[in-house]
């Protein structure tokens, strides 16, 4: 018999094994291939990107792109939840068990520890709700949803100004996440988040983790799923963006720095009120 047959054979348990895994064998999109060398060309490791690109964890995120292609501005309602006595005992407490880091940070910064806990309340409920979406999964999918193939097998019909002012933020995040990870020796499938990409109690973008991401302790690498870290690396987000202790007006320009919304500023700063 000869190599077709067995090759025939070996196709066949395979097929049987992943999808006893409930695995789905899916090609990843041709668009891949010019952004692998995009990403060289900007001075990552071809072997890297490469490597990392043929991760079997490399997954294509068609719900993702449709999100990013045609998200919209908040309403103040989704931010309702956040304003309950409940959430505000919530904060109080955090405080509470916190108030040395924050301290510090304060010292350091000159950011109110209210606004930074109003934040790590919106964004992960203290923590708690950080997202599970692979970052490197969310930045490759959006990279490439301005490519005629994305657009058609994913049915996108949003402006083509917009998905291309979309797929270049993309690209560029992933470059910055890559790079970060590279020098790092970070496993890029190993930090996870939002739909969005962003990541850790304080949900950062891998942009504002390069720029703004602080070890509170001083020493080793930066851990965004650490509450220490989580809030000297929003303080220096804010006081990069011109927060000023005793100037209330840069309080809402810094915020809204962290998130182009005025629902979100106006939640955050009526938390920080009422902590």
């Amino acid at each position: 018999m000869g190599r077709g047959f067995w090759g025939g054979v070996a196709g066949i348990l395979l097929a049987v094994l992943m999808g006893a895994a409930g695995v789905q064998a899916e090609a990843p999109p041709v668009a891949y291939v010019g952004l692998k060398y995009s990403l060289v060309r900007q001075g990552l490791d071809k072997d890297y990107v490469f490597k990392t690109f043929a991760d079997p964890r490399n997954q294509f995120l068609p719900d993702v792109v449709r999100k990013i292609a045609f998200l919209r501005k908040e309403p103040h309602d989704i931010y309702k939840k956040f304003l309950s006595p409940a959430v505000v005992a919530q904060g109080r407490a955090y405080m509470d068990a916190h108030r040395d880091t924050l301290c510090r940070a304060e010292a350091k910064y000159g950011v109110a520890p209210e606004v930074i806990v109003g934040i790590l309340t919106v964004e992960s409920g203290l923590g708690s709700n950080t997202g599970k979406y692979p970052v490197f999964n969310v930045f490759a999918s959006l990279a490439v949803m301005d490519s005629p193939e994305i657009i058609r097998e994913v049915g996108l019909n949003a402006s083509p100004d917009r998905l291309k002012k979309k797929a270049a933020w993309g690209r560029r995040e992933l470059a910055i996440f890559l790079k970060y990870c590279a020098a790092h020796h970070q496993d890029p499938f190993s930090l996870s988040g939002s739909w969005a990409g962003a990541m850790g109690y304080c949900q950062f973008l891998p942009s504002s983790l390069d720029r703004c991401g602080v070890s509170a302790s001083g020493k080793g690498q930066v851990d965004l799923f650490t509450h220490d870290d989580a809030i000297f690396s929003i303080a220096c987000y804010l006081k990069k963006s011109g927060f000023k202790r005793n100037d209330r007006a840069t309080w809402r320009r810094a915020v809204y720095s962290y998130n182009h919304s005025d629902a979100y500023v106006d939640t955050i700063l009526t938390l920080a009120n009422w902590y």
